[in-house]
């Protein structure tokens, strides 16, 4: 067995032709066992697909279907020239409340950075005009970070102020990155001494990284990503700011727990 491939134990995981789930199914669930009840820990690297053959008797075909279906799921991830690892598992940040990125991170046990990539005045579009309620062509501050865990991209924001507000936080955020102070646009307000945000507007969405994001977040282009679009208020509902944070698919999973009323049918 090559060095660093983790053994399995066969006997412990038995796939039979006579249970009634198919052959590369049942290998999948046992890896995906494996994985999720320690066995396989993050990072390790999983026998080779010629060993995963012998050591359960099955084909090729059913071996790469098994772990194409555990690649889907996020489970595990292959390193050209390297072999296939157990991915770690993706950050789940909940959206009853908005979480700090800070906090998210360390809950999952990453250490959390932000990176400032930079800002500039540009005049504002139609879009930002209307979202922002200001006149078209007023200058807005487009700022852009880039949220790391263990030094790995995780979520790149791309931030538009309107007025003095955008040039304060973004003297702020620069001033922070160079401190290696983890943020996120929501923490600046507080330390810039401004009343901070009171309310805000999101919307969710799978898209495909165009190249700029891909090149920002370390991913192929065309990877999936998770956009969400934020339109921040105040607490006279004046808005403030306009984001857009796209996040690594493989990398974060948001999730809301909802009551059910009983009494109406779904």
């Amino acid at each position: 067995m090559p060095e660093n491939t983790l053994p399995l134990e066969p006997g412990e995981w038995e796939i039979s032709p006579e249970k009634s789930k198919p052959l590369y199914q049942q290998l999948k669930d046992v890896l995906a066992g494996q994985i999720k009840n320690g066995i396989l820990k993050a990072d390790d690297r999983l026998p080779s697909e010629k060993e995963l053959c012998a050591m359960y008797n099955v084909s090729r075909i059913t071996v790469r279907q098994a772990l194409a279906e555990l690649t889907r799921e996020g489970l595990i991830y292959r390193s050209h020239g390297k072999g296939t690892f157990v991915a770690r598992p993706r950050i789940q940040q909940e959206l009853v409340r908005v979480t700090p990125f800070e906090e998210t991170l360390r809950s999952k046990g990453l250490e959390p950075s932000t990176k400032y990539l930079g800002a500039s005045f540009i005049p504002a579009d139609y879009h930002l005009a209307t979202v922002l309620a200001i006149p078209i062509s007023t200058d807005v501050m487009r700022m852009e970070l880039l949220g790391l865990g263990n030094n790995e991209p995780m979520v790149y924001y791309l931030s538009y102020f309107a007025g003095e507000l955008g040039q304060k936080l973004c003297d702020l955020a620069r001033e922070l990155s160079q401190q290696r102070v983890a943020f996120s646009t929501f923490d600046l307000y507080e330390k810039a001494g401004i009343p901070a945000p009171a309310m805000l507007t999101q919307s969710f969405e799978a898209i495909a990284a165009r190249r700029e994001q891909a090149r920002i977040l370390g991913v192929k282009q065309g990877e999936p990503l998770l956009l969400v679009t934020s339109l921040v208020y105040t607490a006279e509902g004046r808005p403030v700011e306009y984001k857009q944070a796209a996040y690594r698919g493989d990398k974060y999973s948001f999730y809301i727990t909802r009551p059910v009323n009983q009494g109406k049918r779904l």
